[in-house]
């Protein structure tokens, strides 16, 4: 998953009346990411709803030994509690997500492309943090 939000180039647009500048996002791979932010975001995450920590795992090293590219995958184990107000047995349900992130150069920057893709899922689910 490639975030656009790290290298703005700026463009200028005007007409008779008004000047407008507009502001055009790319990014790399290796510029996609704040270094560690999805991790520790994603530990955040599993940390306040008493999830167990998200596993990282390395499952594709390819390409020249000087140019090796790396992907990797996270492992979310969500367990939700589900209490009957009329009855009192309460079920749970546990749900594994595995999300495999784009290929970079450094393994720390694979991780955190697999966590924000993980993160991105978490908050369209509805487990988001809030005010962060």
């Amino acid at each position: 998953m490639v975030v656009a939000a790290a290298v703005k180039d700026k463009s200028s647009i005007s007409s008779n009346k008004e000047s407008v500048t507009v502001e055009n996002t790319t990014t790399t791979p290796e510029q996609g990411v704040k270094k560690g932010c999805g991790r520790s975001k994603l530990h955040e995450i599993c940390a306040a709803n008493h999830w167990k920590p998200p596993v990282f795992e390395c499952c594709k090293e390819e390409g020249p030994c000087h140019c090796i590219m790396f992907t990797f995958k996270v492992i979310i184990e969500i367990k939700i509690s589900k209490v009957s107000k009329n009855v009192e047995i309460s079920e749970k349900s546990k749900n594994i997500i595995e999300v495999y992130g784009a290929p970079h150069r450094k393994k720390k920057m694979a991780a955190d492309d697999a966590a924000e893709g993980a993160l991105w899922y978490l908050k369209h689910v509805g487990f988001g943090l809030k005010n962060k």
